[in-house]
This record gives C-alpha cells, sequence and structure tokens, in this order.
C-alpha cells in the first residue's frame, strides 16, 4: 500500500471517563456507522500508544478535513479534567515519531478546523499544544 499525504495532525479528547479506552471507542464509532474507530491513534490512561485505524487509510476525525490528516485522541474529557503526565510525554513521544515519518506536519485541535463545531479537545489539552509545539520545534 503506498503510503498516503498527511499535512496535519489534530489532536482529539475522547470526551469520556479516561478509563474508556480505543476498544470501548471503536464499538461507539462502529455503532456510528463508521467503518472503524475514526482515530488513527489513542493515547490511554496509562499512557499506552493504540493503534487505531490504518494510517494508510483516512481517518474519520474531523468531518470535511480527513483526507490529508492523522487523528490522535488522548482518553479524558478535558473540558472538565487534565491529560496526565504519561499521556502528553506518550503525546510528544508520537508526535515526534509521526514528524520523521511524514515530515513537518500542521498540529491543530479539532476545534482549529473552521467548519468544526466543537470544543474538542477540550480546554486543558488545547492549552497545551503550544507548549509541545515549542518542545518540539514545531513551526505551525
Amino acid at each position: 500500500m503506498d503510503k498516503r499525504k498527511v499535512i496535519k495532525i489534530y489532536i482529539h479528547h475522547s470526551a469520556l471517563s479516561p478509563d474508556i479506552g480505543l476498544e470501548a471507542i471503536r464499538e461507539l464509532h462502529i455503532k456510528r456507522g463508521f467503518d472503524d474507530i475514526g482515530y488513527h491513534f489513542v493515547i490511554e490512561k496509562n499512557g499506552e500508544i493504540r493503534k487505531g485505524r490504518d494510517i494508510n487509510i483516512q481517518g474519520a476525525h474531523v468531518k470535511g478535513d480527513n483526507m490529508e490528516s492523522i487523528g490522535i485522541c488522548v482518553c479524558g474529557h478535558f473540558e472538565e479534567d487534565y491529560p496526565n503526565k504519561l499521556q502528553i510525554k506518550a503525546l510528544r513521544i508520537l508526535i515526534k515519531k509521526l514528524f520523521k515519518e511524514f515530515g513537518e506536519l500542521q498540529l491543530l485541535g479539532h476545534k482549529d478546523f473552521s467548519l468544526a463545531d466543537t470544543l474538542c479537545p477540550g480546554q486543558h489539552l488545547y492549552e497545551l499544544l503550544p507548549g509541545i509545539k515549542k518542545k518540539l520545534r514545531i513551526q505551525k
């Protein structure tokens, strides 16, 4: 399979309990009519990075902007709670790995897509994105 063109990473939160992980999210997405989980990666409460949808298959995580993007979901509801240190460390590791694989990508929160009517990835995760960008020297 040819490597898909990717220019963006969208960060999401599950907006559920941090105890609800990849398999439960996959089940919810399939019940909603998706072919599979919409995200390419899920970061669990313990910091484990789990593979969701195959990276070379278009995701279903930002309606209207999935074709050239990767979706990463961090488990938890970050309007109410904060991601833990293990999750933040895993997110940085994963983003760095994706930059090595695809080149420099634009790093966005789901709500940054102009047509998105959402609070995702939640204010407490969204406010960490500038610091992650700075630490990883991300320009976009």
